[in-house]
């Protein structure tokens, strides 16, 4: 005849409980890290792209601002 196993006391059991929703909750994390990664990555093209986009109004942003400190067609030499 086969022996039985005996039954786990409450604390044992309550630990290996922990240990079960750790591992779960870990590969969650990992699932959701693994989608930003994907997402973030974006091509050498469209890198560039932005970058002069954010150069272009940068330069554009300036400009609007020297015309409304002062119009142009002035000058400070007149």
């Amino acid at each position: 005849m086969a022996k039985k196993s005996r039954k786990k006391s409450a604390a044992k059991a309550k630990k290996t409980s922990k240990k079960s929703a750790k591992k779960t909750s870990k590969k969650k994390v990992v699932a959701k890290r693994k989608k930003a990664r994907k997402a973030k990555s974006r091509s050498f093209g469209a890198r560039v792209s932005g970058a002069y986009r954010a150069v272009v109004d940068t330069i554009e942003g300036t400009d609007k601002l020297r015309n409304k400190l002062e119009q142009p067609g002035t000058s400070e030499s007149e």
